[in-house]
């Protein structure tokens, strides 16, 4: 009796926790009502007396059609802010910075913690027409970005900064218009590492147009894995695409049409796209680069380069390094030089670049007729960056795809980074490392299954073992925070991490130190 009463509470805590579980875990969403900081007020509010979230796992759900005026920074830390489009085909909502009775404003979001944005247009326009800075800024070590299905539109420098480091960006289905100004062409870059280390970029299925720099801009930090494929590209001044040491980066299926548009003086290095090698001290740690650059065309108008300055020549589309990348991967047939007629699309950049060497730039910022930064024309979007099916660009890409952003064709990505990520079992080199005191351990599955990581130390005995459950197909990553199976920070030394799924098995060393 006593053993059946016994069993009896013992599935009733079990049900408890499990009900539990599931209330903490479950997806709660909250409708945002338009209107002048209204944003602001729920996510601020949305706590317990506490101080607490009500709920981590919170969506932010704002209207289609409706109209946030933020008046101030959206800060998050210790939680991840989720804000999507409510569903339906209505147009996006669209997030802007206010003006304080002070006169001043605010970039609309400040993270310190993940950031999901989906389905939203946000724009660094302000409400009186001002340009402000940084659409997004990325301000704490390990947070990750999401854009999805997004437009973020006008920023006078940057549309997203990485203050911080090992930071993820992964911009899918989006748009990313009119950044930067032609009175300061440096400036108007999409993504901007700022010197730090990213851990993951990717760019898939996005549409760029109207920078001043480059869509993104190394500033000496290196990527440690970078995905950059199916995206259009049009009119950027300066470079293109400047990815730097990048530890593994893939570069593919890209349409670039009038990018680095005013040429460059014999000072100036900026090319359409810009690799670079790794430092000795990542080679030290065993690291290798991989770089896969094939399927992309670059085109500039001859109407463009033709009135180029004489003391000026065209933007190169390769430097050296990317360039015997691309032979070394016999991919040198891949790479297009194609002129392309789109649906719709922005205006020849040709009298921007005149007026640019001219010293004639205005800066246009009335919103309402299409105007604001770079100097491009008063078109904007909806723009179609369709083209012909006839077009030798069509069939240019892997899988016979189309080169460029495959929402205007309505043809979903023949394979996407997780794919290839996960095409093979293997353990990559953790990092950093050495380390101290925690570091990370990265590896992919093609296949479901059970999956153990484990480390030892150089007696061969089991220190800890920091993952032990069934896991899906994918890319994986396991923080080693350096403590033994028992709770207690281990001593200097090397040690080595196992990696064991089905009949995979795969081993790597690494150095603590204090």
């Amino acid at each position: 009796m006593k053993k059946n009463y016994i069993s009896i509470i013992s599935a009733f805590l079990v049900i408890c926790l499990f009900v539990l579980t599931n209330d903490l875990l479950a997806q709660r969403i909250v409708q945002v009502p338009q209107g002048v900081g209204t944003l602001d007020a729920v996510v601020r509010g949305d706590t317990l007396p506490s101080g607490q979230r009500v709920n981590p796992n919170t969506i932010y759900e704002l209207a289609r059609g409706g109209y946030y005026i933020t008046m101030s920074s959206l800060e998050n830390r210790d939680y991840h802010l989720h804000i999507r489009a409510a569903a339906g085909s209505g147009k996006k909502p669209i997030i802007r910075p206010g003006v304080s009775g002070g006169g001043t404003s605010n970039r609309p979001f400040q993270a310190r913690a993940n950031l999901t944005l989906d389905g939203v247009y946000v724009t660094n326009l302000d409400e009186q027409n001002a340009l402000l800075q940084n659409i997004i800024r990325l301000s704490a070590d390990n947070v990750k970005l999401t854009i999805l299905n997004s437009h973020l539109d006008r920023d006078l420098q940057a549309a997203i900064r990485c203050d911080a480091k090992n930071q993820k960006v992964i911009i899918k289905n989006s748009i990313i218009s009119n950044i930067g100004s032609m009175q300061s062409p440096d400036n108007g870059r999409g993504v901007d590492d700022r010197g730090n280390d990213i851990d993951t970029l990717i760019y898939e299925n996005n549409t760029w147009y109207n920078l001043s720099s480059r869509i993104l801009r190394d500033g000496g930090g290196i990527i440690k894995y970078c995905w950059i494929n199916h995206n259009t590209v049009v009119n950027v001044a300066q470079w293109g695409c400047s990815i730097g040491p990048a530890i593994e980066a893939h570069f593919r299926n890209n349409l670039f049409v009038n990018t680095g548009f005013i040429g460059r003086s014999s000072t100036q290095t900026w090319v359409m796209l810009e690799t670079a090698a790794l430092s000795q001290a990542w080679l030290d740690q065993g690291f290798t680069q991989k770089l896969m650059i094939h399927n992309n065309s670059f085109y500039v108008d001859p109407d463009i380069t033709s009135a180029i300055p004489a003391d000026r020549t065209p933007t190169p589309v390769m430097n050296d390094h990317a360039l015997a990348a691309v032979t070394a991967g016999g991919w040198t047939s891949t790479i297009k030089n194609l002129n392309v007629s789109f649906t719709k699309g922005p205006q020849n950049p040709k009298n921007v670049m005149q007026d640019y060497f001219n010293a004639a730039v205005t800066v246009k910022t009335d919103m309402d007729k299409g105007g604001g930064t770079p100097e491009f024309g008063q078109t904007q979007m909806p723009f179609n960056f369709a083209y012909p099916t006839s077009s030798a660009l069509y069939t240019s890409g892997t899988a016979n795809q189309p080169l460029g952003d495959l929402n205007y064709f309505g043809i979903p990505v023949g394979v996407t980074n997780d794919e290839i990520l996960a095409s093979e079992y293997q353990l990559y080199s953790n990092y950093p490392n050495p380390f101290n005191p925690s570091t990370n351990i990265r590896y992919s599955i093609p296949a479901a299954g059970n999956v153990k990581v484990e480390i030892f130390n150089t007696l061969g005995q089991l220190v800890n073992t920091v993952v032990n459950q069934h896991q899906e197909a994918g890319t994986h990553n396991v923080f080693w925070n350096g403590m033994d199976i028992s709770g207690n920070q281990v001593s200097t030394g090397v040690y080595i991490y196992k990696l064991t799924t089905g009949n995979f098995v795969s081993a790597k060393k690494m150095v603590l130190v204090k």
